[in-house]
């Protein structure tokens, strides 16, 4: 019975953190607790009805014994009227056994009657603390799985913030970002290629009309001669 008590009492001092942080199943570890004060408080209503049926059947034997002195008593009256003193002696020693019987049974009638009374008080109060115990356990279980929903959310945002796939887009614009510069520069250094073969064109042509001038000057100044 104590430790009934004692697992009741456990109970109803559970903490959830305590628990998980013993990587124990909460729900699992309440149910069991539940299960084995359930099993105990039916054994002891076992006890309970044992020792109330034991009551009874003293009861019983009171009153048989009771009824049999006093059927002695009349058996003893009947002989000495029959003037048979010694069968009426016979019957009042009959007597006086079952008397004495009833007052040795009497005493312990009145104790199981006060032994019943707690035993019946003290089986209300394990049934009170065993529905309170279920209540503390549906609450922490209601509250442990709470907390589970609240961790798998925190931890399902911990990783999103860890790999976000949008982040990814910050690097692509880099790399494209990158690849348009090294394509400015590429382009760049193709511009300034052709920018001198024009170059290159331009002061051809300028050298070939300065040839010309040359040629028609030395024209005109062989006329002249």
């Amino acid at each position: 019975m104590m430790s009934l008590f004692s697992r009741i009492k456990d109970i109803a001092r559970a903490n959830l953190n305590d628990l998980v942080n013993k990587a124990e199943d909460p729900e699992k570890s309440l149910n069991l607790y539940i299960e084995d004060a359930s099993e105990q408080l039916r054994q002891f209503a076992v006890e309970v009805n044992r020792f109330e049926a034991e009551k009874l059947r003293t009861e019983q034997r009171i009153r048989d014994s009771k009824r049999a002195a006093d059927e002695w008593h009349e058996k003893a009256r009947l002989a000495i009227e029959q003037s048979r003193e010694d069968l009426a002696r016979q019957a009042l020693e009959q007597e006086k056994k079952e008397r004495e019987r009833v007052s040795q049974l009497e005493p312990e009638q009145a104790e199981a009657e006060k032994t019943s009374s707690e035993l019946k008080e003290q089986y209300e109060q394990l049934q009170t603390k065993l529905t309170d115990a279920k209540e503390r356990r549906d609450d922490l279980v209601r509250r442990n799985r709470r907390a589970l929903a609240e961790k798998g959310v925190a931890e399902a945002l911990s990783g999103v913030n860890q790999e976000d796939p949008l982040s990814k887009f910050d690097r692509m614009e880099e790399k494209v970002m990158q690849r348009e510069a090294e394509a400015k520069v590429a382009y760049g250094g193709m511009t300034s290629s052709l920018d001198y073969e024009f170059d290159q064109l331009k002061k051809q042509q300028e050298k070939g009309q300065v040839d010309d001038a040359l040629a028609k000057l030395k024209e005109e100044m062989g006329k002249q001669a």
